[in-house]
């Protein structure tokens, strides 16, 4: 049986070349996801997953990852309203509310009682409120207000007013679960790693990133699967201009290219001299200023064996 184009009824979408162009390597739900935020613009993964019946947030999360690394989606960097970050829960108990529910629910005695190992001292009943308002008000699971206080307690942040303001937000991001404040907790470790793994290669003491080159340098190894030799390389590429910006700009295009590895990039530099002495045989200077690059040494840091070659 033949088939042809039905009419067009003017229920169509415009579709970026690039996405026909991502065909042939997209993994699983990737398309779906694409041409789902393309038709309505939304970007939020629970909502996409629940929209397309996937059956967890992840896939549309990597979905996502993959097409802002592909250039389709970029970062939304429009500050969030001061009032979002200072807003107080949506119904804080009383103290009365909190022994009545105290009385009737084991948890909630738990709960206190670990928050005030966790913090190092006695919870006031101010904070009291908070947490367990955190718990019966905001539906928080117990494990992942506990895990939220084990995190910043050990950063020194033992307010229960900002505790509750990042928990709000965690939950805001879609983090509704001990299993999931735990991967996002493991996440940020990841993070802080990569971030100091970078900062060595910039050859930058004591770096503190921005905001922006934070989410830089997270690109470069969660959405372009990037390595520290990549990184290196892109480094030595920018030459003078090494700041996160430029080099950013560098493996950006690299991954756009279908650049993966250090070889990838050699091998693209080797055919680029090739077509250079093929075209102008009697040229005398080498324009890539002294042959192919070699891939850089990375420097050693503790904990860690060997050198990229």
């Amino acid at each position: 049986m033949a088939y042809r184009l039905a009419e067009n009824k003017g229920d169509s979408v415009a579709v970026p070349r690039l996405v026909f162009a991502k065909l042939p390597e997209l993994e699983e739900d990737w398309l779906r996801v694409a041409l789902y935020v393309i038709d309505t613009g939304e970007t939020e993964p629970a909502r996409i997953a629940a929209a397309l019946r996937l059956k967890a947030d992840e896939p549309a999360r990597r979905a996502l990852a993959y097409w802002k690394g592909a250039g389709l989606l970029s970062s939304d960097e429009t500050p969030a309203a001061r009032g979002d970050l200072e807003a107080a829960p949506r119904a804080r108990l009383t103290t009365a509310e909190v022994t009545a529910a105290a009385q009737v629910d084991a948890s909630i005695a738990g709960l206190v009682q670990e928050c005030q190992r966790l913090m190092g001292g006695v919870v006031t009943q101010t904070d009291t409120n908070i947490f367990v308002s955190m718990y019966l008000s905001d539906g928080m699971p117990v494990d992942m207000i506990l895990l939220g206080v084990a995190h910043f307690a050990a950063k020194g942040k033992r307010s229960a007013r900002y505790i509750e303001r990042a928990l709000l937000g965690w939950q805001r991001d879609g983090i509704d679960s001990g299993e999931a404040a735990e991967r996002y907790l493991q996440l940020l470790e990841r993070r802080a790693a990569h971030e100091q793994e970078a900062a060595e290669l910039f050859g930058f003491a004591d770096a503190k990133f921005t905001k922006a080159e934070s989410r830089a340098i997270a690109d470069w190894y969660e959405s372009f699967g990037y390595d520290a030799a990549m990184i290196a390389e892109a480094i030595a590429y920018a030459d003078e201009k090494k700041n996160v910006k430029y080099v950013n700009g560098i493996l950006r295009a690299w991954y756009t290219k279908g650049y993966r590895t250090v070889r990838d990039v050699m091998d693209e530099s080797a055919r680029r001299a090739e077509n250079v002495r093929a075209a102008e045989p009697a040229a005398t200077h080498n324009i890539l200023g002294g042959g192919l690059r070699r891939a850089p040494r990375i420097p050693k840091t503790p904990g860690k064996e060997g050198e990229t070659p």
